[in-house]
């Protein structure tokens, strides 16, 4: 948890086949990430790392329910993300299902991520 840029809360932009997502997603000091898009209805923790001078990666569960509250399955996110400013990151990530029992139903990679710190609202 070498890189203090990316600690704090961030907008985040998901291109998901040529459609915007927006999100959010917060990284700790101590290598926490909890985020939220508006594709999914639940939110995901997970941990972030430094991988270079200006790099990063994080990963995160997303845990799926029916609407009576059973666990259906579950989201293993993954994103590689590089800096471009102080306040602006982009990078690319993808996404693991799986069903209750852990076998993998499904995945994607290499969709575009793009995000921006924000602070205190005025």
């Amino acid at each position: 948890m070498s890189d203090a840029r990316l600690v704090g809360t961030w907008t985040t932009q998901l291109d998901d086949d040529g459609k915007a997502v927006p999100g959010l997603v917060s990284f700790s000091a101590d290598g926490g990430v909890v985020s939220t898009q508006l594709n999914t209805k639940n939110i995901g923790l997970g941990t972030w790392r430094s991988t270079g001078p200006d790099t990063f990666e994080y990963g995160f569960h997303i845990l799926a329910a029916d609407p009576e509250g059973n666990h259906v399955g579950e989201a293993h996110v993954r994103v590689e993300g590089e800096f471009v400013s102080g306040t602006a990151w982009q990078g690319t990530g993808g996404a693991r299902f799986f069903d209750p029992q852990g076998t993998e139903l499904r995945g994607h990679s290499g969709s575009k991520v793009t995000a921006e710190k924000f602070g205190v609202d005025d």
